[in-house]
């Protein structure tokens, strides 16, 4: 019996040895899938990836088009791109349906924005930093890098030998909407992010805010702070970062940001 156990031990042993030995072999590097991922290829991907995950989110929320707001959150995001040097043309907005206080980039150059974030926002300065803070992920090119790290070996596989298909576009997109980003790239998107708000005259203390009311939320549909950990640290960081002899414009009237509130 003991020796019995005794191989057991060591069956276990030589088995955990050999997987952690494994585990120390980066397997990206020796099979040139990190070599792939950097080329050419990633910017294909991109692009299938991105008109891909966008069709899974339209086809699970209605998406809002009527004029008013869309127009109110095309002038947002052009104040924004203009006084950056960004070109706003590249960017493809969609305002999607949807109670989960939550705004994400996806691949191609695309940002989600659900109508409940637009609804639990209480002032258009608010709104335009967490439309600053996803467009500093695209602009850094945060979303594919995070991709590349959390899809792991397998899924590349997958993509590589069989191309893409609607689960795996459904899991990618479920990973951008959730906890995609490291603490890391999050400061830096709320950094660069605050730069964007500073450059365009628009006042950042509403976002600062609106990042401390969303920590004090209990509720599950505030996904965007779920996702986007660190908030009263991220409320300071901001609040010690802006540059106080900044002289702030008013992004939209009143009279328009009711109007245009009343839809949400």
């Amino acid at each position: 019996m003991s020796k019995v156990i005794t191989r057991g031990f060591l069956l276990v042993a030589i088995l955990f040895g050999s997987w952690f030995s494994l585990r120390q072999v980066n397997w990206m590097e020796i099979l040139g899938v990190n070599a792939l991922m950097d080329s050419e290829f990633i910017k294909e991907l991109e692009t299938e990836w991105g008109e891909m995950m966008l069709d899974n989110f339209l086809a699970k929320n209605q998406q809002v088009t009527d004029s008013l707001s869309v127009a109110v959150i095309d002038s947002l995001a052009a104040k924004v791109c203009k006084a950056n040097g960004i070109d706003k043309n590249s960017l493809n907005i969609y305002i999607l349906e949807n109670s989960e206080v939550n705004a994400f980039a996806l691949p191609n150059r695309q940002l989600i924005i659900y109508s409940g974030l637009i609804e639990q926002t209480d002032s258009p300065e608010a709104l335009c930093g967490v439309m600053a803070h996803e467009l500093a992920h695209i602009q850094k090119g945060h979303v594919m890098q995070s991709l590349k790290r959390e899809i792991g070996l397998g899924v590349t596989f997958k993509v590589l030998v069989g191309g893409s298909n609607f689960k795996v576009i459904g899991e990618l997109g479920r990973i951008l909407s959730s906890s995609a980003f490291s603490r890391q790239m999050e400061q830096e998107a709320d950094l660069i992010g605050l730069q964007y708000l500073q450059k365009a005259k628009i006042d950042p203390k509403p976002f600062a805010s609106f990042l401390g009311n969303l920590e004090n939320s209990t509720s599950e549909t505030f996904k965007w702070i779920s996702t986007h950990p660190y908030s009263e640290d991220r409320k300071e960081y901001i609040l010690k970062s802006i540059n106080q002899k900044s002289n702030y414009e008013q992004v939209i009237s009143d009279k328009l940001w009711k109007e245009f509130k009343e839809d949400f």
